[in-house]
């Protein structure tokens, strides 16, 4: 009985608590915040220390993310990519060197540009693009945010690709467990690379185009979409990338990028939404059983209106369903 009592205390608005259930006054709604705080610091807390244990479930695989980026061409009548072992090459380099020297960006700090990579790994490219992304679940969530942005998207359905290179890698970015996601377009030449004089390299596109525009894709000429890769005075000397193998070979060969799979006992994601959508859930129902109790009794306060709170923490779960990890570069 005793319980009950403070149960009914807690939730349903009375005399005894001023007709306002205890539950909704400001106090215990600043411990719900205080909780929640805990709560959220000590899934930080024990995910380092047992990542084995309590972490990001996470199932990300080449092949798939192939798979569902041709989809989406298919869906457009354009046609396939083929994986380019090159580009697959370049983007291990890309993802290797932002591990390495902790950045999340197109360009590194030292002024590499993700052409660079392209290049090191020996893809002549007349045309380029780059997609990040990084900590989704899976693969088609990965291909699907690509998809709802603009500027991915235009990489995904451009008409001028004719190769794809994929990595997909984990590791500490930033102080954050990352599972990163570098996807390499391009097309090559109809010329081929044999033709260069063996005293000359193949050109890279001219520094002041590639410096033009360093975000996903090659400057594009006036009149024409395909930038021409041609040999010329200017362009005799080495200007090449080095080679994957010299960024970073003892990060790069203790890593696999074709998938990342991690199944932990338990799932972060999971748990922290399934408490936060109890504790709104619980917060919505207190809510509606108090409007019932104030608008059958007909009582009259000042306080707001619960019709208004609902709604907004109504919001707050749509709006949380909608949100994910997952961010795009």
């Amino acid at each position: 009985m005793r319980l009950i009592r403070l149960l009914h205390h807690f939730l349903v608005p009375h005399e005894g608590n001023n007709h306002r259930a205890k539950a909704l006054h400001h106090d215990a709604l600043f411990a719900y915040v205080l909780l929640l705080a805990v709560f959220n610091l000590g899934i930080r807390f024990f995910h380092v220390r047992l990542p084995d244990v309590l972490g990001y479930a996470t199932d990300i695989r080449v092949e798939a993310l192939l798979a569902s980026t041709n989809a989406k061409r298919a869906e457009a009548g354009l046609t396939q990519l083929t994986l380019n072992s090159a580009l697959s090459q370049g983007a291990a380099g890309k993802a290797a060197d932002m591990f390495a020297n902790n950045y999340w960006a197109h360009n590194s700090p030292g002024g590499k540009t993700p052409w660079d990579f392209i290049l090191g790994a020996g893809y002549r490219y007349t045309l380029a693009g780059e997609n990040l992304a990084k900590n989704f679940q899976t693969s088609g969530g990965v291909v699907d945010a690509w998809m709802a942005s603009p500027t991915h998207k235009a990489n995904i359905l451009k008409a001028g690709y004719k190769d794809v290179g994929f990595a997909v890698v984990n590791g500490v970015l930033n102080g954050e467990e990352t599972t990163l996601v570098v996807q390499f377009f391009g097309a090559t030449s109809a010329t081929p690379i044999a033709q260069v004089p063996k005293a000359q390299a193949a050109a890279p596109l001219p520094a002041q185009a590639g410096k033009a525009e360093p975000v996903r894709e090659i400057v594009k000429q006036p009149e024409e979409k395909m930038v021409t890769v041609v040999p010329t005075e200017a362009a005799v000397q080495d200007t090449t990338p080095a080679p994957l193998s010299s960024l970073t070979p003892s990060f790069v060969s203790g890593l696999s990028f074709e998938r990342v799979i991690t199944t932990p006992r338990v799932n972060i994601e999971t748990v922290t939404s399934t408490v936060v959508y109890v504790v709104v859930g619980l917060l919505i129902g207190i809510l509606a059983v108090d409007a019932f109790v104030v608008s059958r009794k007909h009582i009259v306060r000042l306080a707001g209106h619960n019709v208004a709170h609902i709604l907004f923490l109504g919001t707050m779960v749509i709006s949380g369903l909608a949100l994910s990890r997952g961010s795009l570069l």
